[in-house]
């Protein structure tokens, strides 16, 4: 009879033991990240509180910088309708599904993918091939990351001409990092990578049914057909970066009414620097607290204030949220309408279905 081995018991202790330590390790941590939060609350709590009362002075410019931000979002929605040579839709559905876009990435925790998602499966909706549209998405992501680091290569550029080059050094990491990520993105597409892409959206449609968009089989070959027509890759590109250099409009209009008499110049710098903090924050939902320290750092390289800089930051917060909801509330439209003429087909299915049982 062969003999069991008994069990060790030091793995009995060392399971009783191992409760207590992870809950006190855990309420150290816990204690720790509260302690931290409130000190910096208190050490800062004077500049919150400036920068408050200074949102509430500035709330009238919130119509006027959804205004220009409505403009950005009709030249990003024109770069890229471009990339398509026979477009099914116009370019008014394009607005729509750019700002829908903009309101599920900017409101939802989706990590900056899930409005580019839900664009692809109402594009397959409109008549246009699922491998298509997700392909033109792709493009379209890759020509504003490559836009934005254009816009952010200007911005370093016009940094060393208004300050002091030390400082503006400080910024070349930043730099290294948007040039990695757009080499990186167009390298991955240049050498198929997108086929990775395939396998991985089918997986998520497998586990995560809402998003599902079908079979996007052909979408490698469907991208690289696009980049073989460059003049239309460029125009995007073009329309792009305008849009991210009209964000400096309202970046001077705002802080012109809190009182900071900054030029051209270094508004053009602190959106440039400030819209690429906000976009290296894209797996925190909202990029929270990314944005407002990359805009008081970008205040801050060229000489300004770092709470008019803060209130800056809360103001476009105040105009993402309201652009936002009218993404999310246009999605729900448009889902529900989606739903009716999906009811409709199917009652329309059903009853001709039973006609023909009856003339059997």
């Amino acid at each position: 009879m062969p003999l069991t081995p008994e069990p060790f018991v030091g793995e009995a202790v060392l399971a009783q033991v191992r409760r207590p330590v992870r809950r006190l390790l855990g309420g150290a941590v816990t204690a720790g990240v509260l302690a931290s939060a409130g000190w910096l609350i208190v050490g800062v709590w004077g500049d919150v509180v400036a920068a408050g009362s200074d949102v509430v002075r500035a709330l009238w410019t919130v119509p006027a910088i959804v205004a220009v931000h409505l403009v950005q979002l009709l030249l990003s929605a024109l770069g890229w309708r471009v990339l398509f040579v026979q477009a099914s839709i116009g370019a008014g559905a394009f607005f729509r599904l750019r700002l829908m876009r903009e309101g599920l990435n900017s409101l939802l925790p989706l990590a900056h993918v899930g409005g580019e998602v839900i664009a692809i499966q109402l594009m397959a909706r409109r008549g246009i091939p699922v491998a298509l549209g997700a392909a033109n998405v792709v493009v379209d992501v890759t020509m504003e990351v490559c836009s934005q680091l254009a816009f952010l290569v200007t911005g370093c550029l016009a940094l060393v001409w208004l300050s002091e080059a030390a400082s503006a050094w400080l910024w070349a990491g930043s730099l290294g990092i948007a040039v990695l990520a757009a080499g990186g993105l167009l390298l991955a597409q240049r050498l198929q990578g997108l086929r990775l892409l395939e396998r991985a959206v089918e997986g998520i449609g497998r586990r995560w049914p809402a998003f599902a968009i079908g079979s996007i089989e052909g979408l490698n070959a469907e991208a690289l057909a696009i980049y073989r027509r460059p003049r239309r890759a460029v125009a995007a590109f073009f329309l792009q970066g305008t849009a991210w250099a009209l964000g400096t409009g309202e970046t001077w209009l705002v802080l012109h009414t809190l009182g900071v008499n900054a030029t051209p110049g270094q508004a053009f710098v602190i959106e440039s620097l400030g819209a690429a903090a906000r976009s290296a924050g894209f797996a925190v939902p909202g990029a929270l607290a990314i944005q407002e320290g990359g805009f008081v750092l970008a205040a801050a390289a060229v000489g300004l204030p770092g709470v008019p800089a803060l209130s800056l930051s809360l103001v476009k917060r105040v105009r993402e949220v309201l652009v936002g909801l009218a993404g999310v509330a246009c999605w729900r439209l448009e889902r529900n309408v989606g739903a009716e003429d999906a009811h409709m087909d199917q009652t329309a299915e059903q009853g001709r279905g039973s006609k023909n049982g009856r003339s059997r």
